[in-house]
This record gives structure tokens, sequence and C-alpha cells, in this order.
């Protein structure tokens, strides 16, 4: 999903879609067709594969589409063809609604809770991530939505602090609210700015979602030196309290920039960090 959720998907984008899906559509059908006694060379290629499961009675949904993926797959592979944008976006949303058919019926799993989120190696953003799904699956969409918008912004001051190090400070206290006013509303305005450039120069690929994302919670997340961040949530400049589908969105961006972003450039930190 993350290949072609982001605007226009360029050719590799479509190309690793499609990949991906097939992959991990056949490691959970090789799964259960294990389970049930399949030897290697009944397993070793998709279609006999399937042809063994419908004869175990393995109830698959979307069974065409899956053959389409696998065709497409091959061709991708082997013959280095590139789908267009809707079909690549089609099959992948193929895979995905078996996988939840699929898990569910086989494994007994619900494949929403499933989640990727265990392999990213910050304690401290996962337990902020935990706390945003606990808070959706209790109904309180605001609160989902604003921790998930922590949890980013945890992310990224670790990955700006790892390319600009010292160079990047925003220690602002009251106080100098007080004493400059205006000149500090202006530098207010200078940072985010910068904060805007920097998303673009560090996560280009989810910078306008970032914007989405700030819209919708209206939240800034202050670090306090020696302290815990604080958060301010402006609610006068929204134009909706967020819904579930506002939540979504933050959970799934949270998801894939975290992921993105321990990959690209390690979200783990020493103490003095």
């Amino acid at each position: 999903m993350f290949h072609i959720n982001r605007g226009r998907a360029s050719r590799l984008d479509r190309r690793l879609s499609v990949h991906h899906a097939h992959h991990a559509v056949e490691l959970a059908l090789r799964k259960k067709a294990a389970e049930l006694g399949a030897s290697t060379p009944e397993v070793y290629d998709f279609p006999r594969l399937i042809k063994f499961l419908m004869g175990k009675s393995v109830n698959l949904a979307y069974q065409r589409e899956l053959e389409e993926l696998n065709k497409t797959r091959e061709l991708i592979q082997h013959y280095g063809q590139v789908p267009d944008e809707k079909e690549a976006y089609r099959l992948v949303r193929a895979a995905e609604n078996c996988m939840k058919e699929f898990c569910s019926a086989a494994f007994g799993i619900d494949y929403v809770k499933l989640s990727q989120n265990d392999i990213i190696s910050n304690q401290d953003i996962k337990k902020t991530l935990g706390e945003a799904q606990e808070a959706y699956d209790d109904g309180r969409f605001e609160d989902a939505t604003i921790a998930a918008h922590f949890a980013i912004q945890q992310g990224k001051w670790i990955v700006r602090q790892k390319v600009l190090g010292g160079r990047y400070r925003h220690h602002l206290s009251s106080t100098t609210d007080r004493v400059f006013g205006d000149i500090l509303r202006t530098i207010e305005g200078i940072h985010r700015d910068l904060d805007d450039t920097l998303d673009v120069a560090l996560s280009a690929t989810f910078a306008y979602d970032f914007t989405r994302l700030r819209e919708i919670t209206c939240a800034v997340f202050h670090m306090i030196p020696g302290g815990r961040p604080t958060t301010q949530v402006m609610t006068q400049f929204r134009d909706h309290e967020p819904t579930a589908d506002d939540a979504d969105f933050a959970l799934e961006l949270a998801s894939e920039y975290l992921l993105w972003a321990d990959q690209a450039y390690g979200l783990e930190v020493d103490s003095k960090s």
C-alpha cells in the first residue's frame, strides 16, 4: 500500500506494490498449506498452491484476482513489464481484501490487529503508537489522532538530531513570549517554515501528508530541555473535531513514516540523546 498511496506511483512503485502484495499472500497461503500437511513440491509454485488448498476445501476469496495478481507478478519479474497505476492499485487492494478474509478464516486472526509497528526499534515511539491505537479502539478519535501525530513528531526529532546534530534547536519559554511578544511570533512563523522545509528535505515522500495531519490536529509539540515534551492543541483553528477517518489516516501515516524512518535513519537513540 505504501508504494501506491504516495501520490502518483512511479514505474518502480507499481512493480514493487504488486511484488510485495503477491509475496504477502503467498506466504500466508503456504503457511496454511503446511498446516494441512503439504510437502514442498505441492506448494512450489502459486498455481499448485491454490490447487492444493482448493483440494482441502479451503475457501479462497478473490481467487480470480489472485490468479491475475500472480500472472502480473510473473510479467513484472520475468519480462520487465509495468502495470498501469489503476491496475496495480486494484490488484493490491484485492490482495489486502483476500488477506483480511483468509487470516480470519484460516488462522482465526484479525487482520486489522496485525501491525508492523512491533518491529520499530524505539520503545518510546512504540508506546505512543500503542496509546494511539488504544484510543482508536475506545472510540476516542481525537486522542488517537493527536497521539499518532505525536509519535510522528518523536520520530522527526530523532531524525533531525541525527542529521543536524546541535544545529537544530527550538526552545522558547513562556517568559520569552511575555518579553518579546511580536518578535517571538515572527520567529515561530519562521520556525514553521523551517519545519516544512526540513520535512521536504528529510522526509519528502511524507511532507504533504504531514501538512494535512497538522491541519487536522492543530497540535504543536514542544521539546522541553530536561523535561517531558508538552502538547498544545489549538482547537480554535480547526474546522472540525478529528473523526474516525482522520484517525485512520493519522495511524496509517504514523506507521508508514516511522517504519520508513527507522529503515532510513534508525530511530534508536542512546541515553545521552
